[in-house]
């Protein structure tokens, strides 16, 4: 079981971005300094009072050349804004400077405002993706390549550098609808989703990727990691009560954002009813927060009834926990939680 930490590099309110650098890095030093087995980037644009993570892969470089173990993961780098190519090189940059520590992970974001920033229909984001996607595979597989595709064309390219790792860094598909866990077993990618969704109807999303993995020939069973929010201290009530804020913050953030840009009403309706979800039954369904003891029960439930291989953990979701909370929650993570598990 890899356990990772993700961080947003959260604007704390009244806070400079100058801060939020500086905390988060300090984060990851933590992080790497307590065992975790790696830590994640999100990406984020246009929300000045939320995050300055707008450039993942250059905080990844800068986080592969400050830490020595731990690996470094992206949560997601949304692939229908930028360069397919571009993108290649630069995560192959990072992977050299980090020795093989690169993980990278890939979406295409629900949120519309990245691509209206950007003067992208988010109609194309879908197509954008999956071209984008075949690009960047071409790139690190072949000494040379030509691509002719509906919106990217190369001819006899050849990239530089090679990334460290063979034949390129492993790569992890965010996935949401039904349809798209059985398109990435199909293609034998590795994945990862969010709890939002709830276990049981996950548990029948992750048999469909595992269906469609076998049928297709791939070797085992897939590899599958869980992104959930998690806040641990010494115990149950002491870390509901610290993260009751943060949580309900980011929930509600979340599900209205999301209500803003949703393809239907009913959609938009499910959103509205999420940002009105009773904290205790958030914490009964998508977030983990508890002692250590019950932190470690839940993840084995999860472990158990859907067979994942890792969980990504927001430690700090919402953006709100006081610093030395998040790193007690990591320390605790570190030293009573990860013990419990292979």
């Amino acid at each position: 079981m890899d356990f990772g930490m993700l961080t947003d590099f959260h604007v704390r309110p009244g806070g400079s971005h100058a801060e939020a650098f500086a905390e988060s890095f300090k984060q990851v030093e933590a992080a790497e300094a307590m065992g975790m087995d790696s830590v994640w980037l999100g990406e984020h644009h246009f929300t000045p009072d939320r995050s300055v993570l707008a450039s993942p892969l250059v905080i990844a470089s800068a986080i592969a050349a400050a830490t020595s173990r731990v690996r470094i993961g992206l949560a997601v780098q949304v692939l229908p804004l930028g360069n397919p190519l571009r993108l290649a090189e630069e995560a192959a940059t990072v992977d050299q400077i980090s020795k093989g520590r690169l993980d990278f992970g890939v979406g295409r974001s629900g949120l519309t405002r990245y691509y209206q920033g950007y003067n992208i229909p988010y109609g194309e984001s879908r197509e954008r993706f999956f071209e984008s996607l075949d690009v960047i595979m071409k790139a690190w597989t072949r000494d040379r390549f030509s691509h002719e595709g509906k919106y990217y064309s190369f001819h006899e390219v050849a990239l530089v550098p090679r990334p460290y790792q063979s034949p390129h860094p492993p790569i992890r598909v965010a996935v949401a609808s039904s349809a798209t866990f059985s398109l990435m077993g199909k293609q034998g990618f590795p994945i990862f989703c969010t709890t939002t969704a709830g276990i049981d109807e996950l548990e029948t999303r992750f048999g469909e990727y595992r269906k469609a993995y076998q049928e297709a020939g791939h070797p085992g069973e897939g590899n599958t990691t869980l992104r959930m929010p998690v806040h641990v201290a010494e115990t149950d009530q002491g870390a509901r009560s610290e993260a009751r804020e943060s949580i309900m913050f980011g929930v509600r953030r979340a599900a209205t954002d999301l209500a803003a840009v949703a393809a239907s009403e009913e959609l938009a309706e499910r959103m509205r009813r999420t940002a009105e979800t009773p904290y205790e039954q958030i914490v009964e369904q998508t977030a983990v927060c508890g002692s250590p003891e019950y932190v470690v029960q839940r993840v084995q439930e999860y472990q158990r009834r859907l067979g994942i291989t890792g969980v990504v953990m927001e430690t700090n979701y919402g953006g709100l926990i006081p610093y030395d909370r998040v790193v007690n929650s990591i320390r605790l993570l570190a030293r009573e939680v990860m013990p419990n598990f292979e």
